[in-house]
């Protein structure tokens, strides 16, 4: 396993920075800015690098499947989370007059689409599991769902708390009423361990550029393979049939020497099926390189025994110095939140001095990854107690 201080050594953002903003948008290490910049200049010198891309995509479905252990037959790439989820929850065969359930910790996305869904009639009722002080307990979801449930969605990390659902457990909830569970966890892949299997959840979905370092432009989903098997996708596009360009590149045979068959429908197996139509190539051929620099750095790996420790020392001393926190201290991931009256402004405040968090209404986050250490914690409190005794 590489060490820290390697990661660090190829993160170019880091040269200037203490960056702990992950919950916006991860920095990108030197080998992904080195595949978008190389991309780019092939385009621009011999033409669109097309054949690379596509294969790319493949290769991401695999490390992707490999980080959260799932088979690649079950993973999609898909142009965003908001789309994805579009895409898969607009396949489902949903129970007339069901309801949906759905968390107030939830990123907006989910719980608007979830409306949307009610509003079309597709669904007849939305409910909301309502946090307190950041967190929420098992018990608020069990009273809320029951054998009319369809759709039991749920965020697994809170994108503001930090707070860490306990998805397991939501899956047998869901289970045991007949009901599917549908996770966004794009704060969870990449710094906290994920296995789908023994969380026995049916879709999960994270997007590139936050805890996965690359950058805009791919969400990646998994699907369980027996529901993959269920859901009718409304429209299929060239890319999600059998006999795809992309099919034919990956099994070596000639590209365009032979139309696409469009007289009949005939989807692709798994979860290419969902894959309607070209993805932003470049996104792809970045993503590429961000899932083999967080995986040979095994960065979920050291969640446990590093990043949450210095989670932890951010947290501690922040009450230390009489922030409050919106993170529940028991229960909480990479991500810290304290409330703030003037969050923007402090902000600032600490980008000049080399500082990089994110500022939210009435609240500050620091998000810290694997490469991030206790030593950057140290700084940020530092900062914070200087910036206070200047008040």
């Amino acid at each position: 396993m590489l060490s820290v201080e390697s990661a660090r050594s190829r993160i170019g953002i880091l040269r200037r920075y203490v960056y702990l903003d992950n919950a916006s948008s991860g920095p990108l290490p030197d080998p992904v800015a080195y595949a978008v910049k190389s991309f780019v200049e092939e385009w621009a010198s011999e033409g669109e690098p097309w054949e690379e891309g596509v294969l790319a995509g493949v290769e991401c479905r695999r490390l992707f499947s490999q980080l959260i252990n799932a088979s690649p037959e079950e993973v999609a790439l898909l142009p965003g989370v908001t789309y994805g989820l579009a895409v898969i929850l607009s396949s489902l065969r949903l129970k007339r007059g069901s309801n949906i359930v759905v968390s107030s910790l939830n990123f907006p996305t989910s719980i608007l689409i979830a409306r949307s869904m009610a509003s079309r009639g597709l669904v007849r009722e939305v409910r909301v599991a309502e946090a307190r002080n950041g967190s929420l307990d098992v018990g608020v979801y069990e009273r809320l769902v029951d054998d009319n449930t369809s759709i039991v969605m749920i965020d697994y990390v809170g994108w503001l708390s930090g707070h860490v659902e306990n998805l397991g457990e939501l899956a047998r909830i869901a289970h045991e009423h007949g009901a599917i569970l549908v996770s966004d966890a794009f704060h969870a892949v990449g710094v906290l361990p994920v296995d789908v299997k023994s969380l026995d959840v049916d879709v999960l979905m994270t997007g590139s550029y936050k805890w996965l370092m690359s950058i805009h432009g791919v969400a990646l989903a998994y699907i369980r393979g027996e529901l993959l098997e269920e859901l009718q996708p409304p429209y299929a596009g060239w890319m999600a049939v059998e006999d795809s360009v992309a099919q034919r590149l990956t099994r070596g045979e000639p590209v365009f020497e032979r139309p696409i068959d469009t007289s009949k429908l005939n989807l692709a197996r798994g979860a290419l099926k969902l894959e309607w139509g070209t993805l932003p190539l470049i996104a792809v051929v970045a993503l590429r390189e961000s899932l083999k620099f967080i995986i040979e750095h095994r960065a979920p790996e050291l969640y446990y025994n590093h990043t949450w420790r210095v989670a932890d020392r951010i947290a501690e001393g922040l009450e230390d110095l009489g922030y409050k926190l919106y993170t529940p201290r028991d229960n909480h991931s990479a991500i810290v939140t304290f409330r703030h009256e003037k969050p923007l402004k402090l902000a600032e405040d600490l980008e000049k001095k080399g500082i990089k968090v994110a500022s939210r209404p009435k609240l500050v986050r620091v998000s810290p990854h694997f490469y991030n250490t206790i030593e950057d914690a140290e700084k940020l409190l530092e900062s914070l107690k200087e910036l206070k005794s200047m008040i």
